[in-house]
């Protein structure tokens, strides 16, 4: 008999222990649903601006939404991307002498979203999270689109707007810093969520970064009173009851338990069961940008990344997903044009494909065990791009070939 019809049948002093069994059912199910709010689903990153040499950097909203579209429309059921990562915004840091001990909150600044920065070019009063949150189709996505501003930071740039000194951030002030992000996100009805491209991400002390997601994860929850901060940060909505997710983007070396950031990511994003980590398949040669890893050697650093969050996870409890290249990166990529380029050992005998890279990373996860893991999340497919240029070498392919999407139709 359920306690709610124990409930209905019974009087007096009787019933009142039905009802404590009824709420402490109820009370179970909301936990249980607390849990969910990290989305099991595929994702794709996508830039909208332009990253091309000698060109003015331009901003379109949404460019890649018909691309995606289609994509869904052909894929088969379970592989299909929901989950739009959109490069949106960036932290920024103007201390005097840049100097953390000189830091005002005021000179701690979130940009977003984009459109707010006058040095893009770009269609006015259009945001890239509201563009794909509502040109992606749900139906051809199987599910609820879930649109994630991409806000980076680099802390070891010695420029201007740098974050230089963020780690060194007196505790109190870097959670005020992340109240002001939360502030500004939370109030856009777009945002299911966040990913924080903060480099280099680093917690291996309880340092200025470590408070400011603790921060952020308190927030995206909806438990710190009102009362106690500045002004009310809304991250419930009606729209997102149970507040919003983040993630953070790191190696997976970092959750090994004998490593010093382990404990620390581990109590940032489980502590409200809203946080994950996004571990790349990808940029795993160590030599400079534009020197290619053969595939049969990525393959072998793909599946050792794999099982190391596979089994790393089980340990933290750390949510997690995995990031595959579909388009070229710094050290997987068909072709590089400029100076640098260059292929390891192994790489020049090869035929130098996308989708060679890309079926060695799916054959990583397939064979790790990561996707039978209760904390695995989704792959997360890098990238629908506008260029990808660095150190003045140049990258190609800027999006994933058909050849690429057509593997990922059949196996993400």
């Amino acid at each position: 008999m359920s306690c709610l019809q124990e409930w209905i049948r019974l009087s007096g002093k009787v019933r009142r222990h039905a009802c404590l069994c009824l709420l402490a059912v109820l009370a179970n199910h909301a936990v249980a649903s607390e849990s969910s709010v990290v989305p099991d689903a595929h994702g794709a990153w996508v830039y909208d601006v332009t990253n091309r040499p000698g060109e003015p950097r331009r901003y379109d909203p949404g460019y890649f939404a018909t691309g995606l579209n289609n994509y869904n429309r052909s894929a088969e059921e379970g592989h299909k991307i929901r989950l739009i990562y959109t490069y949106a915004g960036s932290l920024e840091m103007y201390c005097p002498g840049r100097k953390p001990d000189q830091c005002r909150l005021e000179d701690l600044v979130a940009v977003y979203p984009l459109n707010a920065d006058k040095r893009l070019h770009g269609a006015e009063g259009e945001a890239t999270v509201r563009a794909y949150a509502s040109k992606i189709d749900g139906a051809l996505a199987g599910g609820r689109v879930l649109a994630v501003p991409v806000i980076d930071g680099a802390i070891t740039g010695d420029y201007e707007g740098s974050m230089k000194g963020f780690n060194e951030l007196p505790r109190e002030l870097a959670r005020a810093f992340a109240d002001k992000v939360s502030r500004k996100i939370c109030s856009d009805p777009n945002v299911a969520g966040v990913q924080f491209d903060i480099e280099p991400f680093n917690v291996s002390e309880q340092n200025g970064q470590f408070h400011f997601y603790q921060r952020i994860a308190e927030n995206f929850a909806g438990t710190v009173p009102a009362t106690l901060r500045e002004s009310a940060v809304n991250c419930k909505t009606d729209d997102f009851p149970k507040g919003r997710f983040f993630s953070v983007f790191a190696s997976s070396n970092q959750m090994n338990p004998a490593g010093p950031a382990a404990k620390n990511i581990s109590e940032i994003l489980t502590k409200f069961n809203n946080g994950y980590l996004i571990a790349p398949l990808y940029d795993l040669g160590s030599g400079p940008p534009g020197h290619a890893l053969s595939v049969t050697e990525y393959q072998k650093r793909a599946e050792r990344h794999a099982k190391q969050m596979a089994k790393w996870s089980a340990q933290s409890g750390v949510k997690f997903q995995l990031g595959v290249p579909a388009s070229a990166t710094v050290h997987e990529h068909a072709y590089c044009r400029g100076g640098g380029c260059s292929r390891a050992p192994g790489a020049a005998a090869e035929v130098p494909t996308q989708d060679a890279y890309l079926r060695a990373a799916l054959d990583a996860i397939d064979s790790s065990g990561a996707r039978q893991s209760p904390h695995f999340r989704g792959v997360s497919v890098w990238g629908w791009t506008r260029g990808v240029t660095v150190h003045g070498l140049q990258f190609e392919p800027q999006v994933p070939p058909w050849n690429a999407l057509s593997l990922l139709g059949k196996r993400l």
